[in-house]
C-alpha cells in the first residue's frame, strides 16, 4: 500500500496535522479504509503528482 508515512508520527496540538506525513488526524486513521482513489487524491494534496521526482517520492514511500 503507498503511504506518505515517513515514520516520523508528530501531530501538532493546534492545526491537528502529522509534521512528518503532513496528513490530518482523521487521514491517518482513515487510511487503512481508504480506497485506492481515496488515497491517491491525499497523495496528490500532498504533492506526489507532481512530476519532478515522482517515481523517487513513491517508491521511498511505497511499502508493498
Amino acid at each position: 500500500m503507498i503511504t506518505p508515512c515517513v515514520g516520523i508520527c508528530k501531530i501538532d496540538k493546534e492545526t491537528q496535522i502529522c509534521k512528518g506525513c503532513s496528513r490530518t488526524v482523521e487521514e491517518i486513521r482513515m487510511w487503512s479504509r481508504y480506497t485506492d482513489l481515496e488515497r491517491m487524491d491525499v497523495m496528490r494534496r500532498l504533492g506526489y503528482g507532481q512530476r519532478e521526482g515522482r517515481e523517487e517520492k513513491l517508491r521511498r514511500y511505497y511499502r508493498g
